[in-house]
């Protein structure tokens, strides 16, 4: 394993190795000395990935010689065996990624993965690190995304990892006909970390823990192994540091053991849904307030059994806005108090020559990472980093690719000088819904625990 950290501080002897990753030697000594005087940055634990695009006819893909719909995965972002089956492809879950990488192009490539996304957003806005892994058989891929990460957002990657024999994940990225995406997820170097008892106190985790001490917040996403963001979490808890926990990356169900140490979570309205068990649509496939509010209720109940009713969470809808649930909301307060422990913001008007969205790929990953920047680095408030963040959003779907959509923090502060639409959510009555949230709780059957005292 080579910690790309002994590079950005190396002696003019692994110049050429260091400049063969994308970075000069130079730039990369002065970033890390910013960083220490600083002393203060948004740490980013995730993934990296060989972004491959490619634009869909008729919102078919062809695997093989077999054009295939992919209709069934709009919006979705899977990995492989998950992806497949949601498309209603069949085959063994070993062999996935082999099928996926029988997908017929042109691709074209490009940085990003959500955990390298978010690092870059949150750059743009505060100081921030970013660990994650790449394969050294990828190496002149990973060189074009190291010099990504420095140019979108300045990105400290001094404790990445570089692993031998490996390649660095891969994302498929279609776009359909109205510029929405599908993706499905190859992990390569993505999946592959040291266990949970040598990250958590043997010496290949100690530049995570380090790094943790170091941060205002650490953000996680799941596109690497649950074990990663356990321990993460668990530590940044015990040292006082917010987590702030996307969602994305897997259709599979939070981690136990991650639940107790999450301070903030941030799905969007589809991924509410399967974490919650709660759909969060309407008739006509747009997210409804009553629907998602019922969703938070069910989710604030799962993670009050263990001790963490105090999670905050941000829901993000697209063309509806987002909504911010704070740790003082319940189904109950809401009902008593007007909601008053909900944030509500819109949506900026794109400059498109459309006003539609040219590519929405990394969009989530910039209003999270924008947020993170804004509101533990910047300390602003949740109304204040709710608006930075859509700003954020709005420009990152005006341009196509993920990382180069990141925007500067230049041109965040200019969008923010133009008028915001407000939020669907805002004009809906919310009492009826929020009394029919309060009344299917209560109806549900109390704990066997409960029951006997």
């Amino acid at each position: 394993m080579l910690l790309l950290g002994a590079i950005v501080l190396a002696l003019p002897a692994a110049a050429g190795l260091t400049t063969a990753l994308g970075l000069t030697a130079g730039a990369s000594r002065a970033r890390t000395a910013v960083m220490s005087m600083d002393g203060e940055r948004v740490l980013v634990v995730g993934s990296i990935n060989i972004d491959k695009f490619q634009r869909l006819e008729g919102g078919q893909a062809v695997f093989g010689k077999t054009p295939r719909s992919m209709l069934p995965v709009k919006g979705m972002t899977l990995p492989a065996a998950s992806f497949l089956a949601a498309a209603g492809l069949s085959c063994d879950a070993d062999d996935a990624e082999a099928m996926v990488l029988t997908m017929g192009g042109p691709f074209v490539e490009k940085t990003g993965g959500k955990g390298a996304n978010a690092a870059a957003a949150a750059g743009q806005t505060f100081a921030c690190e970013f660990i994650g892994n790449m394969g050294a058989v990828s190496v002149d891929a990973n060189a074009a995304m190291l010099a990504d990460l420095h140019a979108f957002g300045q990105v400290d990657v001094g404790r990445c990892s570089v692993l031998p024999d490996t390649a660095t994940g891969t994302a498929y990225i279609m776009k359909y006909e109205d510029n929405d995406n599908a993706i499905v997820l190859v992990g390569g170097a993505n999946h592959q970390w040291p266990d949970a008892a040598a990250l958590r106190s043997g010496a290949e985790g100690a530049d995570l823990r380090a790094a943790i001490d170091e941060s205002v917040c650490v953000m996680l996403q799941r596109e690497v192994p649950d074990h990663v963001n356990v321990v993460a979490a668990e530590y940044a808890h015990s040292v006082g540091v917010p987590v702030f926990v996307d969602v994305g990356g897997t259709d599979a169900p939070l981690d136990a053991a991650l639940v107790p140490y999450i301070t903030v979570l941030a799905p969007n309205e589809s991924e509410l849904a399967f974490i919650s068990g709660v759909e969060c649509t309407g008739a006509d496939g747009k997210p409804e307030m009553g629907a998602v509010r019922r969703a938070v209720a069910a989710l604030k109940e799962q993670f009050g059994a263990v001790g963490n009713a105090g999670v905050e969470v941000i829901v993000t809808m697209g063309g509806a806005g987002s909504v911010h649930f704070g740790a003082a909301w319940s189904a109950d307060s809401c009902m008593l108090e007007g909601c008053t422990h909900e944030v509500h913001v819109g949506c900026f008007p794109l400059s498109t020559p459309n006003a539609k969205p040219k590519d929405t790929t990394g969009a989530g990953d910039c209003f999270r990472g924008s947020y993170v920047g804004a509101r533990y680095g910047e300390r602003r408030s949740v109304r204040e980093s709710m608006r930075w963040a859509a700003a954020a959003g709005s420009l990152a779907v005006e341009t196509e690719g993920a990382m180069v959509s990141m925007p500067t923090h230049e041109a965040i502060a200019e969008r923010l000088t133009q008028p915001i639409c407000q939020p669907a959510t805002a004009s809906l009555p919310p009492l009826e819904e929020v009394e029919d949230a309060v009344r299917k709780i209560a109806l549900q059957p109390k704990p066997a625990e409960s029951q006997q005292q």
